[in-house]
């Protein structure tokens, strides 16, 4: 007898797209195909981007794609900004199919069927465009097979299952869905009783997972704000107060970017997130996992002359150590205390030193350590930190935290960035564009700069001052305008901090646009030919940009038929060419990607193999013997980033395909 079974073949969806921030966060969604999550893209620009997924699916069959749309905002603090996601079309296997086609829906809010209307191009709310696409736009045919003649081989899964037990309350209909590891297993509403609700699942056994209960319809009802109350979550038997050091809460999308401590109140659209150790999933509890071949762990460098210590200064565009080598700044950012947590990311799975040790051990020898102004305001306290872990941070405070950080540093030679990152606490760049707001205007910012230079003046381990993250939009370069002239700013900055430090090294952004020509946040320093900046002590400028690969915003030079070979001649245009004509160092303050598209993996060596001053990327190496190429700090570490992910994965072990992507480019201290 015969048997029909599907063949799939390989398929390319397009979701064409534009976007609109709020709250310095751009829209985000995921793609669905019948029911699958096949991937994610944050939209990053106002004009509309194409931003591609590849998958197998079954030919000469109809199937359901979902765009789902998970991060709708309305900022507070300024009225109207709302966050809006715009989708323009699907393209499938040549065809296009617009949001206003008949064959598409928006479910709003919850993906439960209920608040469903005709498709439209604007997202307006959270909730999913429903794609019913026919057979005809998946072309092929279903093939026959003979049916197999001998006994199916035994599974390699369990018969064990998994039981997690949510209980909550909460008013107004609370809606909650629960995920394990990202992927959906249930969900609940809520009466103003508390109540158990229970789920089955599988999951693999003696291996750590994400528990995950995502409130999802946050409002106001009838003039009542709408909340979730979760009390208690049990998993196989064993209970977890969402106050534990293991749970913590992302606020609106599940990005990892507005972390803070676990809590009983939802209070907003987030997510809970549990991070239970393999103890909570004992053998014969889910399934019996299948080993996966993983990366294979390639040895990292290890300097042969490390930095020497003491502070640094530069030399044309070479970095030079206390002993006169020229050095390589090859590290990661940590990043964390900026935002709503107040504390770097991780320190509920582990000890701020053995952070760091890793750090080390894998071959990176800066942290590039974002804070906020807010972070320092009098008496600010950290969240998200296990102190049975960190002992010694106990009753400290954001800023002592980081004395605790710098101190270690000092003693394994490990090297600090110190990176003004935001004004007010949050994630990202600040949301103006510039590099103060009007609750910590310039002077603020100035007098917080002045501090830390003062405070950390004997400590040799913290060699630079990043003046401000990402200016962008309205920032200008050598405009003279006092209130967006980057430039000036940056010198009145640098000076400040040199009156009571001059030992820093001194790391100046790009901003976005310079004469019409857009760039990445920071990352643009064309203005930087005709007006270069000038501190009062020499020998200490060293300029910065972040550039990004494709899956964070498909830029046009991405799309060019000679892609990647295009790349070093625009990397020349933005900010090489300050290194290639011997102006000043450059870092690469982030740059990064979770290397899960090919069109990244193309990008990522080229990056690499420029960095290292191959300038042509020839294979050749183009700088001099004695010289270094680009410094860098790769973002991130932690795996909290939704656009890059980390170096840790969510597990928190490490993700050797990005380590094993960068690794040729870290410093190795070899000179001529």
């Amino acid at each position: 007898m015969a048997m029909t079974t599907t063949s799939t073949v390989d398929t390319t969806f397009v979701v064409n797209a534009s976007g609109q921030a709020a709250g310095g966060i751009w829209p985000h969604f995921k793609l669905l195909v019948d029911g699958r999550d096949i991937g994610q893209a944050t939209v990053n620009s106002t004009s509309t981007g194409s931003y591609s997924f590849k998958t197998q699916v079954a030919p000469g069959a109809a199937h359901t794609i979902q765009i789902v749309y998970d991060n709708d905002w309305l900022s507070t603090d300024k009225a109207g900004m709302y966050r809006d996601l715009t989708i323009k079309s699907l393209q499938v296997n040549g065809k296009t199919v617009t949001p206003t086609s008949s064959l598409v829906t928006y479910d709003k809010g919850a993906i439960d069927g209920q608040d469903v209307i005709p498709g439209q191009e604007a997202m307006w709310w959270d909730g999913a465009l429903k794609f019913a696409l026919t057979k005809d736009y998946f072309p092929g045919t279903a093939t026959s097979t003979p049916a197999p003649t001998t006994p199916a081989p035994t599974p390699t899964t369990g018969t064990g299952s998994d039981t997690i037990t949510v209980s909550a309350k909460g008013n107004g209909g609370a809606h909650f869905n629960v995920l394990v590891d990202g992927k959906k297993i249930g969900e609940g509403t809520t009466t103003s009783t508390t109540k158990d609700f229970t789920f089955k699942t599988n999951a693999a056994d003696l291996q750590a997972h994400k528990v995950q209960i995502q409130y999802d319809n946050d409002g106001v009802v009838n003039g009542v704000d709408r909340n979730l109350n979760v009390s208690k979550i049990v998993i196989n038997g064993k209970s977890v107060l969402p106050t534990d050091g293991i749970v913590t809460y992302d606020k609106g999308a599940l990005d990892g970017r507005d972390v803070v401590k676990g809590q009983a109140d939802l209070w907003w659209n987030g997510t809970l997130v549990v991070n239970a150790d393999k103890s909570f999933f004992p053998a014969g509890s889910g399934t019996t996992p299948t080993p996966t071949p993983t990366p294979t762990p390639t040895p990292v460098p290890t300097p042969s002359k490390p930095i020497a210590d003491g502070y640094l200064h530069t030399e044309g565009s070479q970095i030079v150590d206390s002993s006169g080598q020229n050095v390589k700044l090859t590290g990661v950012n940590w990043f964390g205390a900026e935002g709503f947590a107040f504390a770097p990311q991780g320190l509920w799975m582990d000890s701020y030193q053995n952070h760091m040790d890793k750090m080390q051990e894998l071959g990176f020898n800066t942290i590039r350590l974002p804070f906020s102004d807010a972070m320092l305001d009098s008496g600010r306290m950290p969240t998200g930190i296990d102190y049975s872990k960190n002992p010694d941070l106990r009753g400290l405070t954001s800023l002592q935290v980081f004395d605790k950080i710098i101190e270690y540093a000092d003693k394994t030679g490990m090297k600090i960035i110190l990176d003004h990152h935001r004004s007010g606490d949050g994630a990202s760049a600040n949301e103006n564009g510039l590099w103060y707001t009007d609750q910590y205007p310039e002077s603020k910012m100035i007098a917080n700069w002045k501090m830390l230079a003062a405070r950390y003046a004997d400590n040799p381990s913290v060699i630079a001052a990043d003046l401000h993250n990402e200016p962008h939009g309205a920032a200008t370069w050598g405009s003279g305008n006092q209130a967006t002239d980057w430039a000036a700013a940056a010198e009145r900055i640098g000076n400040a901090i040199q009156s009571v430090n001059p030992n820093w090294l001194l790391i100046v952004e790009g901003v976005e646009i310079h004469n019409g020509n857009w760039y990445w946040w920071g990352g643009n320093l064309l203005g930087a030919n005709n007006r270069p900046i000038d501190f009062n002590v020499d020998n200490k400028l060293v300029y910065s940009v972040h550039d990004y690969g494709p899956s964070l915003h498909m830029m046009d030079w991405f799309k060019d038929a000679n892609f990647p070979n295009n790349m070093p001649a625009k990397w020349d245009q933005m900010w090489g060419n300050l290194v290639k004509n011997d102006v000043a160092p450059v870092l690469v303050g982030e740059f990064g990607s979770k290397m899960q598209t090919d069109i990244d993996k193309k990008w990522m060596p080229e990056l690499i193999q420029y960095m290292n001053g191959d300038w042509n990327t020839d294979g050749k190496i183009d700088i001099g013997a004695n010289e270094e190429g680009v410094s860098w700090t790769y973002w991130a570490w932690s795996p909290g980033s939704g656009d890059t992910g980390g170096i840790m994965k969510d597990d928190w072990t490490v993700d050797y395909t990005k380590l094993n992507a960068i690794k040729s480019g870290m410093f190795d201290g070899d000179i001529a």
